[in-house]
């Protein structure tokens, strides 16, 4: 008996140590393989994430979550213009969309006339953000070569009514009502072309707003190729997947763009996408009382590591605004001045 009772035992022991010797492998096998075993490993886990479904009303912690829309036609070759258009402009310029010169994920940045991205570019830190310190003195050619790959554009025909009716479609999902004014064209930061370059996988992160990841507001669409979008909340218990096909729209907004990372399994690996990025977090108002319309806090409460080494909070419903609408209801009820109370501090997700 004694020598049977070992056996699992050892094999355990075994096991763990193959196990060891896999990661030890990984960890000094290429990057691409690397990131190849990921997709695999992500493709696996997502088969059991719950998908969000579109004639439901999003659960509470995705809040601000605007559904796979299909663009209709005319507005989508217009978008498919001003996502060529900014490719071509950017030409060797692209900046790679981790930060590691290495990643072949590419993405650039279009500046339309008439928008406040036309008013703050200057004022844009375009740098990929929570490094570790022996980074950051490459922070510096970082932001460098995302000016390179920031353009300027003139109007384009149809790219405003494009963007104008993504936001007008859209505006129903922002469900705080501070949030709803700056999904508007005039609003618009930047278009920011992504390109998956045979990677499959973007992996979960969450948009940093004074960084690279600015906007209060993000609309996505898919230009090439079909691919399933991730989401998890702040504390990694929860997640949800929603598939978003060739020529369809998405937008993130409150809990959603707060309090919750995203990311994209791509069906093709040669995919492209692109972002619209509205409104800047902490702009100050023009009334001269020097408040910002929408802090940068109600993202950060969320992601930033306290000196005790945790996160900070679990959401409650989202920081976007004061007056939130309800579901399907149209009522409104008041929530907090940040629209969540604390929660107890939970480890951070893994993005």
């Amino acid at each position: 008996m004694p020598r049977n009772k070992s056996t699992p035992k050892r094999r355990r022991i075994d096991e763990e140590e193959e196990e060891k010797q896999a990661l030890e492998a990984l960890k000094k096998a290429p990057t691409e393989v690397v990131e190849e075993a990921a997709a695999e490993a992500f493709a696996q886990a997502v088969q059991e994430w719950p998908p969000v479904k579109e004639d439901e009303v999003p659960p509470e912690w995705l809040q601000g979550l605007g559904f796979a829309t299909t663009v209709p036609e005319q507005h989508l070759e217009a978008l498919k213009r001003l996502h060529s258009t900014i490719q071509e402009k950017a030409s060797g310029n692209w900046s790679s969309w981790s930060g590691d010169p290495k990643d072949p994920r590419r993405r650039a940045f279009g500046i339309l006339p008439d928008t406040l991205g036309a008013t703050v570019r200057d004022q844009l830190d375009i740098s990929t953000p929570w490094k570790q310190p022996a980074a950051n003195d490459k922070t510096d050619d970082e932001r460098a070569k995302n000016r390179q790959a920031t353009v300027t554009l003139s109007e384009m025909e149809g790219v405003k009514d494009a963007i104008a009716w993504l936001c007008q479609t859209m505006t129903s999902s922002v469900v705080y009502t501070s949030l709803q004014p700056h999904l508007t064209y005039s609003s618009l930061i930047a278009a920011q072309p992504n390109l998956h370059n045979g990677r499959t996988l973007l992996p979960i992160h969450v948009d940093h707003p004074l960084k690279d990841g600015f906007g209060i507001i993000i609309v996505t669409i898919a230009m090439v190729g079909d691919g399933t979008i991730l989401f998890q909340d702040c504390a990694g218990k929860r997640m949800a997947k929603m598939q978003l096909a060739q020529g369809q729209a998405y937008m993130i907004s409150g809990t959603a763009r707060d309090a919750c990372a995203h990311g994209v399994l791509a069906d093709n690996p040669q995919r492209e996408s692109l972002n619209l990025r509205f409104g800047l977090h902490d702009w100050k108002r023009d009334d001269n009382t020097g408040e910002t319309m929408i802090p940068s806090k109600n993202v950060l409460q969320f992601w930033e590591v306290s000196r005790d080494g945790n996160a900070t909070v679990e959401p409650k419903g989202s920081s976007g605004g004061d007056k939130k609408i309800a579901a399907k209801t149209g009522d409104e009820k008041e929530v907090g001045a940040e629209g969540n109370g604390r929660a107890k501090e939970e480890a951070p997700a893994k993005s």
